[in-house]
């Protein structure tokens, strides 16, 4: 893996492990309970940064799949065994799709989001914003749950 491909997912690996142990001691109720009737739980905030990563690791991979990447927020129950076990193979996805990554591929097209037209670098980088940013919102709706 190049360094620069290396260290976005070093980084990455490093949002997920926090994200691990935010989560690793919540109950299933705890995990789809929603803390106000217009927040989200945890369950679809995993989701959702599941299948956005899916979605930009794949374009980056040159294999561009149609997620629907709302569809956590929209629902009104969760698979917690599917939706446990797609973020546990996330890192691993990821791993194997950087390993193969070049320079040069990096300034290749990646996908249209809500910003403009992303290079695979720069979805690379907003991968990672985005992890971060939904990580945030996982100690809010702990506190709100658990007190």
């Amino acid at each position: 893996m190049i360094q620069e491909v290396n260290d976005s997912y070093v980084l990455l690996s490093a949002v997920h492990g926090s994200i691990d142990k935010m989560v690793e001691n919540l109950t299933d109720d705890e995990w789809i309970k929603k803390p106000l009737p217009n927040f989200n739980n945890i369950a679809s905030v995993v989701d959702h940064m599941t299948r956005v990563e899916r979605k930009f690791v794949s374009a980056i991979a040159g294999q561009s799949q149609d997620i629907n990447t709302a569809e956590p927020f929209q629902i009104d129950s969760w698979d917690l065994k599917a939706i446990r076990k797609a973020w546990a193979d996330s890192l691993p996805y990821v791993a194997s799709v950087y390993e193969s990554l070049t320079e040069a591929q990096l300034t290749e097209p990646g996908l249209k989001v809500g910003m403009g037209e992303l290079n695979k670098r720069q979805l690379m980088s907003n991968a990672i914003a985005h992890a971060a940013h939904h990580r945030g919102q996982i100690p809010l709706i702990k506190k709100l749950l658990l007190g």
